[in-house]
């Protein structure tokens, strides 16, 4: 008995691929290409070409400034200090034995964002626990919610929910390194702090990349919170690029709307790149 050939000539499964093409063109292409159009113009009916106008005026703008300040503080801090906790975390989870650490650790990046606002308004709001625990001390109370103390409570916020997700990533990358090279290290010298810095951390440049860009993403995720909490008029530590494009967006200011995203993207998308071409070198070992 011959063997049943194929349903689908190769041809056909090429054109099963249409759909996806053309969703993909209907709702990314073509807003991109009008995105980058209005970016370069004056207006949305009647719009004239005016080069870089859009971009002059943008750089010029105080409350872009401190977007862009804000964003780029944010960046540096809290992506540091969340890939920091995130190996820390996933050290102890690959020296130690508790099968329910991977479970708990996804907990905080699965809850609700309005849950998470409430309990989080709930701790460090004026009347929350925090500032009633205080109330009883010989101290002035702060309100943690506003001023600087809000930036770092949204950094804490942000290391929270993704800390667990990062460190699982770590600790994957961890297990699967050749146990040769740790053994003769530590043969030789008891230092954490050197093995990790030295030895680890070369390694496991590729998975640290993946894991800046998922920060980075999961950073923009982050808007939904602070929307949550302080709705379109966040403290000044915390007007972040989101919020400039969304005041943009209400506005019908298309065209800074879009100079903005634009120029996010290329700078973003150029950093990325210079770390991806950074992290495909090869690193040997002393």
């Amino acid at each position: 008995m011959k063997s049943a050939k194929s349903a689908f000539h190769p041809r056909t499964k090429d054109w099963m691929l249409l759909p996806s093409l053309c969703g993909i063109g209907l709702f990314y292409l073509i807003p991109l290409v009008q995105s980058i159009f209005y970016a370069f113009s004056d207006g949305l009916y009647a719009a004239r070409f005016v080069g870089g106008y859009n971009f002059r005026t943008l750089c010029e703008d105080p409350l872009f400034q401190r977007a862009v300040t804000n964003t780029l503080l944010f960046f540096l801090v809290g992506i540091l200090a969340l890939l920091a906790v995130s190996l820390y975390i996933s050290l102890i989870c690959v020296n130690g034995k508790f099968v329910w650490q991977p479970w708990a650790l996804l907990l905080p990046i699965v809850v609700p964002v309005p849950c998470f606002a409430s309990g989080w308004q709930l701790m460090w709001g004026n009347g929350g626990l925090v500032h009633r625990l205080l109330a009883f001390l010989p101290c002035k109370t702060v309100d943690f919610m506003q001023g600087v103390p809000a930036f770092w409570l949204m950094l804490l916020l942000y290391i929270i929910k993704n800390a667990g997700y990062i460190s699982i990533l770590l600790s994957g990358a961890i297990r699967v390194l050749p146990t040769e090279i740790q053994d003769s290290y530590r043969l030789d010298g008891n230092s954490e702090w050197v093995y990790v810095t030295r030895i680890l951390l070369p390694q496991l440049r590729s998975t640290l990349f993946f894991c800046v860009i998922t920060a980075v993403m999961n950073y923009f995720l982050l808007f939904r919170d602070m929307y949550a909490l302080y709705g379109s008029a966040p403290p000044d530590t915390l007007y972040m690029l989101q919020h400039y494009m969304n005041r943009n967006f209400y506005r019908l200011n298309f065209p800074k709307l879009s100079a903005a995203a634009l120029l996010t993207c290329l700078v973003i998308g150029a950093i990325l790149a210079v770390g991806f071409c950074l992290g495909r070198r090869k690193y040997d070992v002393q």
